[in-house]
């Protein structure tokens, strides 16, 4: 049996009025949800989401620096003072008190790395890395990852599509059907 896979997403925030991430997340041809910029949203996917409905979990999010993809191994227990798009401010401060500073992932550990990927142990102080976090706490017996993408004026979104497919073939996520290619970006 293979594994099931979801893929997520994040909507509009701040300056990014079409997120990279969503764009991709739709066009993997795997399950997807594309969750709101914001802390009540992710806690409300974490809150209905099935542990029976996955074996894999990947997250993506834009990086406002990034060159090329960040596959992000450390989810932080931190928060810090950004606020989502419902204007709440839940940091500067630890995540949850009960957990350590910090939770690993081997999600990348079949990945090969080239020109277009780096391993990265920061995935921020915002949504991303509070979905990260929370998520790995959950699901501890889940494979889940977290892939950072560039904005998608330094790094083209057909540029980006095509680093993805290799991506997910790397991490056993490819299929006949598991890159849709019939839209195209405007």
């Amino acid at each position: 049996m293979s594994d099931r896979w979801i893929i997520t997403g994040f909507g509009p925030f701040r300056d990014v009025a079409e997120n990279p991430s969503s764009w991709l997340a739709e066009r993997s041809g795997l399950p997807y949800e594309l969750l709101e910029v914001s802390f009540a949203g992710v806690d409300a996917y974490l809150d209905q989401l099935d542990t029976d409905t996955f074996d894999r979990w990947l997250m993506i999010g834009v990086h406002g620096g990034a060159t090329k993809f960040h596959l992000e191994c450390v989810g932080k227990n931190f928060v810090g003072p950004g606020e989502d798009v419902l204007g709440v401010v839940a940091g500067p401060s630890k995540i949850d008190p009960s957990f350590p500073p910090q939770i690993h992932t081997d999600f990348w550990a079949d990945a090969v790395l080239d020109e277009t990927m780096e391993i990265t142990t920061d995935a921020g102080g915002y949504l991303c890395n509070y979905l990260l976090t929370r998520g790995l706490q959950m699901f501890p017996d889940k494979r889940i990852g977290f892939l950072h993408v560039p904005r998608q004026e330094v790094v083209p979104l057909e540029t980006q599509l095509e680093w993805f497919k290799k991506l997910l073939s790397q991490i056993g996520a490819s299929s006949p059907n598991c890159i849709d290619e019939s839209e195209t970006v405007v």
